[in-house]
């Protein structure tokens, strides 16, 4: 039905993602190695207990963005991607407001940024382990609902952000040479945060939804696979495991090379 959220300034992404921007573009000045860009598009689902909320309820992300590469020295991958998202809060409800809601409408539009760093440690015949981390922000638009079916006015204006990290070991196959499928290992963290204000005749309500920070662990199955000498292809599926169930991760990426 409708959402809120009550905006809160989130910086330390943006200046993570600053930061590691402008080391791409130094490491491009001098140790740049390789350099490609194209699209990606993620998908992933996570259940969450929202803070005084009994009852768990599922998150889905879709995120469509445009994406560069950048190989620098020692076998160094770094990463960054901004795009739009869409994030789904299924049966969130806010029962703090002047009218109880719960959230049943279209997934709210965002925009998202992203870093990811993938940096060799050990190689071993055929076999290579990496360290991989990755940072991934998601800020919503706000959006506003009309409340119908009473004698005055009313609406309800929601917003959300979420922001999720992860990092782990990753072990690749090197034999087939241009296809390298890998096993990756993660521990992730989620924050979420989702803001509802309620406006009907004189009464208005504010609430506040949070995860403040759920901690998970995941495993995928990936490749990367040089088509051309130009075109690379790189997917990945995994799987999240919680009490009850399991949620799941896509992701696929399609880059061209300078």
């Amino acid at each position: 039905m409708i959402k809120k959220r009550g905006r809160r300034g989130l910086l330390f992404f943006p200046a993570v993602a600053l930061m590691l921007a402008a080391g791409g573009a130094s490491a491009a000045e001098s140790n740049i190695k390789m350099l490609a860009a194209g699209l990606s598009y993620d998908h992933f689902s996570r259940t969450v207990a929202w803070e005084g909320d009994e009852a768990s309820s599922k998150i889905l992300f879709h995120r469509l963005s445009a994406t560069a590469d950048f190989g620098v020295g020692n076998g160094l991958v770094l990463s960054l991607s901004a795009g739009l998202s869409l994030s789904d809060f299924a049966a969130l409800t806010f029962g703090s407001l002047p009218i109880s809601l719960e959230f049943g409408g279209a997934p709210l539009k965002g925009l998202a940024l992203g870093a990811e760093l993938v940096a060799p440690v050990h190689k071993r015949g055929d076999f290579e382990i990496a360290a991989a981390g990755r940072f991934v922000y998601s800020f919503g638009m706000s959006k506003t609902w009309p409340l119908e079916g009473f004698a005055v006015e009313g609406n309800a204006r929601g917003m959300s952000d979420c922001m999720e990290t992860a990092i782990g070991p990753r072990v690749s196959y090197l034999f087939f040479g241009r296809v390298v499928p890998y096993l990756e290992v993660s521990v992730r963290w989620l924050w979420a945060d989702f803001g509802m204000t309620e406006t009907l005749g004189d009464l208005v309500g504010e609430e506040r939804k949070q995860v403040g920070g759920d901690i998970s662990f995941s495993a995928a199955l990936g490749a990367d696979a040089k088509v051309s000498d130009r075109l690379l292809v790189k997917a990945k599926g995994g799987i999240v495991p919680f009490a009850g169930g399991v949620d799941g991760s896509v992701s696929i990426g399609i880059l061209y090379g300078f």
